[in-house]
């Protein structure tokens, strides 16, 4: 995959680091949407929360797998193929919390919007039985109408207002669990298989400095050799 690709020298991918964030993540924003649907959703999607809860994140986990990724590689290509320096981690973590929170965000705003859909569905059905069960007439009617757009602006207002306050929770949620995550790993980003290469790895992922290092080699090694036949 391309995402693999972006590593330099194809170094090895942390996955024990991506799988933690992606699930850390993943799993903590759908408890965000969920918790947002029971307070301003619909009521047809407010049973078995639970369920629901650990169905939505299951299904995104694989987003926020990719989305990690995305972000480690484009932190590799920006700072270098070891992210070694306090600077360099901070920004890659950064990079992987707005990765993440549009993602969530993302699955919030899909959310809230089928949660409106719903709604505003429910209120032209209650509307309409109530318009046939009273017979009324035309000023009866026009009041009706009044009524369920005014329903339907103060659904959508609410609505919105709960998008507004989940975006906010999702970046400060997901900015304190990759904060924690590269915490407990020490400060660290790269795999340990990464760390083992060390700076030499680093220098041959690019041809042209492997070629000078060997040709430095080389240069000693004549020296050397001439030195030995002068004594």
């Amino acid at each position: 995959m391309r995402y693999f690709a972006a590593f330099p020298g194809r170094r090895a991918v942390p996955w024990l680091t991506v799988a933690a964030l992606a699930i850390t993540m993943a799993y903590a924003d759908g408890f965000l949407m969920t918790a947002l649907q029971g307070a301003v959703g619909a009521i047809q999607r407010t049973r078995e929360p639970v369920v629901s809860w650990l169905r939505d994140s299951t299904i995104m986990l694989p987003v926020f797998f990719v989305a990690v990724l995305r972000a480690l590689a484009v932190a590799h290509r920006r700072y270098g193929p070891v992210l070694r320096k306090a600077r360099t981690v901070l920004a890659a973590a950064l990079l992987i919390v707005v990765a993440g929170s549009v993602v969530g965000i993302a699955e919030i705003v899909a959310s809230s919007t089928y949660d409106y859909y719903l709604q505003s569905k429910q209120l032209e059905r209650t509307d309409s039985t109530h318009s046939h069960q009273s017979g009324a007439a035309n000023v009866s009617d026009h009041s009706d109408c009044a009524a369920t757009c005014q329903a339907l602006r103060s659904t959508l207002a609410v609505d919105e207002r709960g998008v507004e306050y989940g975006s906010a929770a999702v970046l400060l949620t997901n900015l304190v669990l990759v904060s924690g995550v590269v915490a407990l790993r020490g400060g660290r980003l790269d795999s340990a298989a990464a760390r083992r290469q060390g700076p030499l790895s680093v220098a041959a992922a690019t041809p042209s400095t492997a070629a000078a290092a060997v040709e430095d080699q080389y240069d000693n090694d004549h020296n050397y050799d001439g030195n030995q036949h002068g004594n």
